[in-house]
């Protein structure tokens, strides 16, 4: 008995429970991820029957953490603004449902960040939640806290997953388009490539065309890159391992003194490393020399069990 709940009337549920209410009381989410509802021919058959409920909070829970939005909310003081559910009331709208059985629960509204999340969470499994609108969400959730580590912290989210997201809205409209377009299946511009182009610094004061050739200078890079893995190299024989930097010069690595060979790293390897790295570091937010020193560390053990081999 001692570990049993404590409501705050004895014999009373006070868990939110559902219940059905007429459309005129449901207002849609003004801050809902999705920027529309969508193709609803999938809920045609809620004129009928409702297969999920939709969860809700009152109109004041909502207008406390936005009290800027009460004109484009409008509704009155008894109805409730849905925050998973508003494709359902699109759809009961559109083929002619008169009532949703919703769950209202303020407990949801204890911060902006919160309801944000709870929306996102909803349409982030969904396949035609787009790139943009997701990326969208995630900054307008991560605004609302005091920096982006925060935000990462706080939701279980890691700061280059969220610069990335970042960086998709730094692009031109007629861009972030394209890369709609792409995620439909159709021709335009491939997520990754746009995250790289979000990155590169200024990018966000740029037109149109600028942005257009600075994105096609990055598959230039890339292209060249590719040709390069072509280039067939010959194997390097067994011993004393050097890097041939971008002088020229060879910086001998520190190895058992049993190697009886030297070798040098050709120069066209040594300038393909380099531009991979500079497109990682490009596309993670980071530089070329984290990314190779994160390359190295992963190597690491690689070269400790040859040595211990060779010991």
């Amino acid at each position: 008995m001692a570990d049993d709940p404590v409501l705050e009337q004895p014999g009373v549920d006070t868990r939110p429970q559902a219940r059905w209410l007429t459309l005129d009381r449901c207002l849609p989410n003004p801050r809902n991820p999705r920027e529309s509802v969508g193709d609803l021919t999938d809920l045609a058959t809620i004129k009928d029957r409702q297969l999920q409920s939709c969860l809700a909070i009152t109109r004041a829970a909502y207008l406390k953490l936005w009290p800027e939005d009460a004109q484009t909310l409008g509704g009155g003081p008894d109805d409730v603004v849905f925050v998973n559910g508003n494709r359902r009331l699109a759809a009961a709208r559109k083929y002619g449902r008169d009532e949703l059985l919703v769950v209202t629960d303020d407990t949801l509204a204890t911060s902006q960040a919160a309801v944000l999340r709870a929306a996102y969470d909803e349409n982030a499994g969904r396949t035609d939640l787009d790139p943009i609108e997701e990326a969208r969400v995630v900054m307008d959730i991560v605004t609302t806290y005091a920096t982006a580590k925060e935000a990462a912290s706080a939701e279980g989210w890691s700061e280059p997953w969220i610069s990335h997201r970042k960086n998709l809205l730094k692009i031109h409209p007629e861009l972030r388009e394209a890369v709609r377009a792409k995620a439909r299946g159709a021709e335009g511009l491939a997520i990754r490539d746009a995250r790289r182009l979000g990155a590169v610094k200024g990018i966000e004061s740029m037109p149109l065309a600028e942005q257009r050739e600075e994105l096609a200078r990055l598959l230039r890079v890339d292209d060249k890159a590719a040709a390069r893995k072509t280039t067939q190299t010959k194997p390097p024989k067994a011993g004393k391992f050097s890097a041939e930097n971008s002088r020229g010069r060879s910086v001998p690595e520190q190895r058992p003194e049993s190697a009886a060979h030297t070798w040098t790293m050709p120069a066209d390897a040594v300038a393909e490393f380099s531009a991979v790295f500079a497109a990682e570091a490009v596309a993670t937010g980071t530089t070329p020399e984290s990314v190779m020193l994160a390359a190295l560390d992963a190597l690491r053990p690689v070269r400790q069990e040859a040595e211990e081999a060779a010991s």
